[in-house]
């Protein structure tokens, strides 16, 4: 009877920490891994032409996926550094190279709504501001 109670115990704890297990399950990057929730001011979705999209930690790894699916990406958005709220990556601004440390990346590029918005940062952070099509090009450039 004792070994039946410890195997129906052992089971039960088992069975718990499997349920906890699964539900930590978090989003990963589809390039890198990295939890996307650790990342939730720098992340991207890219969306294509096919209604399906790609969630991604940052703009090292959303310059993959951008430069493999040329001509079938509908929409790309950006995390707002600021506030963590999504944003249209093409209108948005960009402070490269500030001291915040880059993700997956030895330079920063980090995305910002408005102008004024880069500039106050900038200000504080060091870097300079430049446009998606000059952030994308420069992460692309690093890469190889």
């Amino acid at each position: 009877m004792i070994k039946t109670a410890s195997i129906v115990t052992v089971l039960i704890i088992f069975a718990g920490v499997y349920y906890d297990a699964r539900a930590t399950e978090r989003e990963g990057c589809v390039v890198c891994g990295m939890y996307l929730d650790l990342y939730e001011k720098t992340k991207y979705i890219v969306y294509f032409n096919n209604n399906t999209s790609k969630s991604i930690c940052s703009l090292a790894c959303a310059a993959v996926v951008i430069d493999e699916n040329k001509g079938s990406i509908k929409n790309i958005m950006a995390a707002d550094f600021l506030t963590g709220e999504l944003i249209d990556a093409r209108k948005a601004y960009y402070v490269e190279g500030s001291d915040i440390p880059g993700v997956m990346s030895y330079v920063s590029r980090l995305a910002f709504l408005s102008k004024k918005q880069a500039a106050a940062f900038r200000k504080k952070h060091g870097g300079r501001i430049i446009s998606f099509e000059g952030a994308l090009k420069n992460q692309l450039k690093d890469k190889k």
